[in-house]
């Protein structure tokens, strides 16, 4: 895929990071030199290869020439210690390692100068390679759990560029900024988005709202993909109104559902702008549903809607017994098709629980309506039971979204000796704004059944978060 591509853009620019840059060109001589050094080093197709690094050219590098050559990819956070580094490169049986990190691991190489390699080597061709082979090992986030380990074949790298090729997105993923750790899915999409669409690719070094913003206006950047609460970070910055986006076409929100607020501020800041969101696990190759490009705007305006399926994804809405639910009613989200994981790494009584007979079991809630758009209500995980009556915790933090003095809040349950459990708010309050607790159970009973209120309100200077910008609700609690 990336020699054909890098026929039909030879000059054009691949990858951006800071003063570095290489056209596509030079982005294949380095990987087809790479190859040739993996090569070199013994490193044979079936294998396995970590990466652990800091997004970087080095990084890309050696992501590629690993996929070229059938080696299976393990990415890992730099953010891990070292013994979770460790525990990791174990578990997935790795072989070799590239890291700035000083680890040692029993019958582990460790690759430092990818630069030297580069430098050094022949270039050579990648190989034929099995679609059904591992590609890449991705351990989840672990937001609500330990992290687990997802398999993804060749075949299913096509998904996430397929689900965005059917809804005519590429055509507006020209030049795209990545914060987001290549350990991670969405790193993946960016780099495949590079590979199958030749999109430019700026590596961002650190996420600072106001750095970010100019950098979009610096990069020309066309498309970005934010977790809402960072979208959030950056309209509340000076720079927002200091700073011509006018070359963004498009605002894809993804980790967490976007309050209809976020998609209205936006479009009456940036008219230009179309803001989209979708849905999908690490598990299914997400994303798996995305909002259409015609999508009517009071549509795109409905809490927790994420959009239409593409046509070879089977979505199931299902109550606790496993029996399928009509439109409009919550259950737990089904999954179906040819992008599904195989099942968890060396998991098999895990695999069993989330996929059973094909259909991926995602732990989320929600529902289809008449037309076919899914809406997200929370996850199973999350649901609040208070006094025998679920609240889903997405419900309330939509609410809670709108009161004017608050800048982000999440919702945990907390145990009650009366009501099993009671709805806690750990809030952030905007700069410079005051409220108290009694004001935001007020301004929640005029929106809320009774028994959603929350009963305890927490402030915080900031919510603890994956390095995505995923909550981590574990540490509410």
């Amino acid at each position: 895929v990336l020699q054909n591509t890098v026929k039909k853009y030879p000059q054009k620019e691949a990858l951006i990071f800071g003063e570095h840059i290489d056209s596509f060109a030079q982005l294949f001589i380095k990987v087809r030199r790479l190859i040739g050094a993996f090569q070199a080093l013994g490193i044979k197709k079936g294998q396995k290869l970590a990466i652990c690094l800091p997004n970087c050219p080095e990084y890309i590098y050696a992501y590629l020439a690993a996929l070229s050559l059938g080696i299976t990819v393990v990415p890992l956070d730099p953010s891990f210690k070292k013994e979770e580094v460790k525990n990791i490169l174990r578990h997935a049986e790795v072989n070799y390692l590239i890291s700035e990190k000083d680890i040692e691991v029993s019958e582990i190489k460790v690759i430092k100068d990818i630069d030297n390699l580069i430098n050094s080597a022949n270039a050579v061709d990648g190989e034929i390679l099995d679609e059904k082979a591992l590609a890449v090992l991705i351990y989840t986030s672990g937001t609500t759990g330990s992290p687990k380990a997802v398999p993804f074949t060749y075949k299913h790298l096509d998904s996430p560029v397929a689900t965005l090729g059917y809804y005519g997105y590429d055509e507006w993923l020209e030049r795209n900024i990545c914060y987001v750790p290549f350990s991670h899915l969405g790193g993946l999409v960016y780099l495949l988005m590079t590979v199958y669409f030749g999109s430019t690719l700026v590596l961002g070094k650190r996420f600072i709202p106001g750095v970010f913003l100019k950098e979009l206006e610096k990069y020309k950047i066309t498309a970005v993909w934010l977790p809402p609460s960072i979208l959030e970070a950056s309209l509340n910055t000076k720079e927002i109104n200091e700073v011509s986006l006018k070359t963004l076409k498009a605002i894809v929100y993804f980790g967490a559902p976007a309050h209809p607020r976020l998609f209205k501020e936006i479009e009456r800041r940036f008219p230009h702008i179309y803001g989209v969101t979708g849905y999908g696990l690490t598990e299914s190759a997400a994303p798996n549903v995305l909002f259409p490009r015609d999508m009517p705007k009071e549509k795109r305006y409905k809490k927790g809607i994420v959009g239409k399926p593409v046509p070879w994804v089977k979505v199931k809405i299902v109550d606790d017994k496993g029996d399928k639910l009509p439109c409009n009613k919550i259950g737990e989200i089904l999954l179906k098709g040819w992008f599904v994981m195989p099942g968890y790494y060396k998991e098999p009584e895990l695999t069993k629980e989330m996929i059973k007979d094909g259909w991926l079991y995602t732990g989320d809630l929600g529902y289809l309506d008449e037309e076919g758009y899914l809406y997200i209500a929370g996850r199973k995980k999350e649901v609040i039971i208070v006094g025998g009556l679920n609240v889903y915790a997405t419900e309330v933090e939509f609410v809670l979204s709108e009161h004017p003095n608050i800048k982000e809040v999440a919702v945990v349950g907390i145990p009650d000796i009366l009501r099993g459990e009671v709805v806690k708010a750990v809030v952030v309050s905007r700069d410079g704004l005051q409220t108290t607790p009694q004001e935001i159970i007020n301004f929640c009973r005029k929106k809320l059944p009774g028994y959603k209120v929350p009963r305890v309100v927490e402030f915080r200077s900031e919510l603890p978060k994956t390095p995505v910008g995923k909550i981590k609700k574990t540490e509410l609690v």
